[in-house]
């Protein structure tokens, strides 16, 4: 089953596009997301940002929607470091 994750229409691009980079990053490298269909795509949330879908696991939906939240605020000391 893929994942989703949503990120709203308003958010700027340099944002989504650290969003995107996560993705890869986190197919690439965490065991928990190889060989896991992410995909990231624009929507119209209005009362959030960001929504995140598993249907498989909701612990990895949760550590997935924090890592997402933190890539959008574009902290270079975030956990994933620098992603664009």
């Amino acid at each position: 089953m893929a994942i989703s994750i949503t990120v709203a229409r308003g958010v700027p691009d340099d944002a989504y596009a650290r969003v995107v980079a996560l993705a890869r990053e986190l197919q690439a490298s965490d065991a928990n997301f190889q060989g896991v269909d992410l995909q990231v795509q624009r929507g119209d949330l209005t009362a959030v940002a960001l929504k995140v879908s598993d249907g498989d696991d909701a612990m990895r939906e949760r550590l997935l929607w924090l890592l997402v939240a933190d890539a959008l605020k574009g902290d270079p000391d975030s956990v994933m470091g620098a992603l664009c």
